[in-house]
């Protein structure tokens, strides 16, 4: 990479924005590459809209600033695609990844932009497999079908599979990593 990669996450605090950044972020890590994850949060309470952040590089990343240009916007509540913050600072080759039932087309209509939109059920992936919408390893396994060059899927599900055995019991890493390999497999790339 000659710069950083850089993604920007909405969502409403509770639905695993933030989380969502951070695990990414460590698995992007076990690439060997470096990485910088962080939140930016508004009023601090459940429901409310909530950004993180990542940033990657092949060299060390010095600043920690908010993302203003992103490469990729990750949108885990859909009801959020209305407010200006979600299309501050997109570029021509900005990919919007968001959770969804719609189609590329129906997501470019309501953020007025022509950019390439990916789509994916996450909530209904994640509802099938943890009873209750919990979206981000669905969304990340759709991020490794659309940005393969900083972190293939296969990749992703091992790094995965290390960072969550840290952190939850044998069941919960294998749903978790059924929901990235159906991420990665039912998105809608448009």
């Amino acid at each position: 990479m000659s710069k950083y990669f850089e993604i920007r996450w909405h969502g409403r605090g509770g639905q695993g924005a933030v989380t969502g950044a951070k695990s990414l972020a460590e698995c992007v890590q076990g690439t060997g590459r470096n990485v910088v994850a962080f939140p930016e949060y508004g009023p601090e309470r459940r429901g409310a809209p909530v950004k993180a952040f990542n940033r990657f590089s092949d060299q060390v990343i010095r600043i920690h600033t908010p993302v203003t240009t992103p490469d990729v916007v990750i949108v885990i509540d859909a009801s959020l695609l209305q407010l200006p913050a979600i299309r501050e600072g997109v570029m021509e080759h900005t990919i919007f990844l968001v959770n969804i039932e719609k189609t590329s087309d129906q997501v470019r209509e309501i953020l007025g932009l022509e950019n390439r939109v990916v789509t994916v059920a996450a909530n209904e992936i994640s509802h099938k497999l943890f009873r209750r919408e919990i979206p981000n390893s669905t969304m990340l396994g759709a991020f490794a079908k659309i940005a393969p060059h900083i972190i293939g899927l296969e990749q992703l599900k091992k790094e995965a599979d290390h960072v969550f055995s840290d952190l939850l019991g044998p069941d919960l890493v294998e749903k978790n990593l059924t929901a990235i390999q159906q991420g990665h497999d039912l998105c809608h790339v448009g």
